[in-house]
């Protein structure tokens, strides 16, 4: 079982892992990092054509542009390759991928994929359900999880002919507005290899309720007081939950009703949630069903339409604004900042993830009168209230490693997180597991442990070891192993206890006697 990160490994974006087991090649997600544009935002595709002659199947984890943002790359080098989703990511991601066109052709980016490509990968598509095992080919199933991330959003349980593999996707252990927390998983059998997320893996989250209520307090204080308030939001998701808690708040009456606009793409994702309700929370369906209301709209609730942005903030009427992108890299959001900014009497209130070098996370850090350059080149002396709430749609540390504990692999590698979020989480998990953090380009075994093992991690794994060899000679004599492997602290563990050892093709199988 061998794998390499093309995109996502030691970083947040461009989420790509190929997998390559029992002869065949499975590839999961393939997105784009939103903080860059052009081929800089994209996995290494290239390795990907090097690595594999053929793809079995695609799977994506959720419609996130940072899992399926350069889908339609993949599909075109791989055009027979089954691509297998939940309806609401195959919905969502025509949303995403369509509208990435969109932003490619009117803000004369650089074209890396189009219209054309964007449909025939859309037709390639086939929905599994959540919770079914689907038989794939001879020892081979899959079963979908949910995630709990956004809507649609899974966790992926492939069964092989040589081993049991666990992709957590994007991970949310607690129910949100719009949809159920990760479903149970405690009846899995515990696979050899698990790629684990670790977003928040050096963080813990504040109570969420006690965040949603903050924030809808902090949104009518500035509109009380006759200010304007920008939620940068990320259209998929958060800004749902973000129009939720501020309709839940008004209909409790723990807040006036003000006006509330929605832009960008947060209106057309609106749109697909509102036709896939089936999918929603169960207590979102049932408000649903007694309410006969749209989901998301409530009173002086309006969506912008084309045109009218300059119109909304020549308006002095006070009101909060739910617009993309959420870390102010582009979209509507970015031209109602520089219109806010600037006047002590409004806010910008921030409420998930920020990129190390997004404009959002420069805006997180800066003092009240810096300077704000957005990616465009313009600037802008920040006066407003600056704010952030803590909305995750990812589980934190203590969340993660109940997860792993639960799920109980063999060995574990931890992805999507910035350096300081991937060592904090191995620093609690390796005690007991291997875990490692590997990086991009490097072709790895799922048997590749960490050079050090805990006594506790041994007794948790198999009996049997694996190494693999580089430069090995087999003599008369003996094996003569490489000098890597030789002087690695793996090695001298193994030679403090009796083992006996074999060569199968390029590997050294060790086996306690």
């Amino acid at each position: 079982m061998n794998y390499v990160f093309l995109g996502g490994a030691g970083e947040v974006g461009g989420s790509c892992m190929l997998l390559s087991v029992a002869g065949r090649y499975i590839l999961f997600d393939c997105g784009i990092r939103v903080n860059q544009t052009g081929r800089d935002a994209l996995p290494d595709l290239e390795l990907l054509k090097e690595s594999a002659p053929v793809l079995d199947a695609i799977f994506v984890s959720h419609a996130h542009a940072d899992h399926v943002g350069a889908l339609p790359l993949a599909h075109a080098i791989y055009p027979d390759a089954p691509i297998y989703a939940t309806v609401p990511t195959q919905r969502l991601s025509s949303v995403m991928l369509n509208n990435a066109v969109r932003v490619m052709e009117t803000e004369a980016e650089e074209t890396i994929f189009t219209q054309e490509a964007v449909e025939t990968t859309l037709a390639r598509m086939q929905t599994l359900e959540m919770g079914q095992w689907i038989e794939l080919w001879d020892g081979w199933r899959v079963l979908f999880i949910r995630s709990g991330h956004i809507l649609g959003a899974v966790s992926i349980y492939l069964e092989t002919p040589e081993g049991k593999f666990f992709y957590s996707g994007d991970i949310s252990t607690f129910h949100q507005k719009t949809i159920d927390g990760l479903d149970d998983i405690t009846s899995l059998p515990a696979p050899d290899f698990m790629v684990c997320e670790a977003t928040y893996g050096d963080g813990l989250h504040p109570s969420r309720t006690e965040e949603e209520v903050k924030l809808a307090k902090a949104v009518a204080d500035v509109i009380q007081n006759g200010g304007s308030v920008l939620i940068p939001s990320f259209a998929l998701g958060r800004a749902q939950e973000i129009i939720l808690i501020l309709r839940d708040a008004m209909i409790s009456q723990n807040i006036p009703v003000f006006p509330v606009i929605t832009d960008g793409l947060v209106n057309s994702i609106c749109a697909v949630y509102e036709n896939l309700t089936q999918y929603l929370g169960a207590k979102l369906q049932k408000h649903i069903t007694n309410a006969r209301q749209p989901v998301f709209f409530y009173k002086n609730f309006s969506m912008a339409r084309l045109g009218e942005q300059e119109a909304i903030l020549e308006n002095e009427t006070p009101k909060c604004i739910i617009a993309s992108s959420g870390m102010l890299t582009g979209g509507a959001s970015v031209f109602y900042a520089k219109g806010l900014a600037a006047h002590e009497k409004n806010a910008i209130f921030l409420s998930g993830y920020q990129d190390a070098e997004s404009p959002g996370r420069k805006l997180q850090e800066l003092q009240s009168g810096d300077t704000l350059n957005f990616a465009d080149g313009t600037a802008v002396d920040v006066k407003c209230r600056v704010e952030r709430f803590h909305l995750s749609a990812h589980s934190d540390q203590v969340q993660l490693v109940s997860v792993i504990k639960t799920i109980n692999p063999k060995s574990i590698a931890l992805v999507h997180g910035e350096e300081v979020a991937l060592k904090a989480l191995q620093e609690k998990l390796i005690k007991k597991y291997p875990v490692i953090c590997p990086l991009n380009k490097q072709v790895k075994s799922a048997t590749d442990f960490p050079d050090w093992i805990s006594p506790a991690a041994l007794a948790n794994m198999d009996k049997k070891r694996v190494f693999n060899l580089k430069n090995v000679e087999i003599t008369d004599t003996g094996i003569q192993l490489d000098t890597e492997t030789l002087q690695s602290q793996r090695w001298l563990e193994f030679t403090q206890s009796e083992h006996t050892g074999t060569i199968e093709g390029d590997k050294l199988i060790i086996r306690k006697k």
